[in-house]
């Protein structure tokens, strides 16, 4: 054998390497965290200024998570007023177990029983509203 056949066979060697890992990178889709992101990368800045509204309150948002209940315990000088927001709860490695859950209360301590949460880590985003005024919170949760 010639240094030509041998050449040759290298790369062909290489084309049936490189479309055996197209092949099983196609058989194992990556999900999208959001399908519009296109949109929610515009709406960004939206995000760090509600952000920053929240972090300028007296005390952070407080998330509890347990199997069957989530629990929000909002900053005191919120107590008497209407809050009304969304709660997102995103799993990073099963996108079919994600919750959203609407809110609406004039406490600062709000009570979601019944939840369906599988056991796991899941991304929480609170999205959340006070006399007109938009707040976000984030933050990692583990349900035991």
């Amino acid at each position: 054998m010639n240094w030509g056949k041998g050449l040759a066979l290298a790369l062909i060697a290489f084309a049936g390497m490189m479309a055996w890992f197209m092949v099983k990178a196609s058989q194992n889709p990556e999900p999208l965290v959001t399908e519009d992101y296109y949109g929610e990368e515009l709406r960004f800045q939206a995000r760090i200024d509600e952000a920053a509204r929240a972090r300028a309150l007296s005390a952070p948002v407080r998330i509890d998570v347990q199997q069957g209940s989530i629990t929000l315990l909002f900053p005191s000088e919120l107590n008497g007023q209407l809050i009304s927001g969304k709660l997102d709860l995103l799993r990073p490695n099963a996108p079919g177990a994600d919750h959203a859950v609407p809110f609406a209360v004039d406490s600062t301590v709000l009570v979601l029983p019944d939840q369906q949460l599988l056991p796991g880590r899941y991304n929480v985003a609170l999205h959340w509203t006070v006399d007109g005024s938009h707040y976000f919170t984030e933050e990692k949760v583990f349900v035991p």
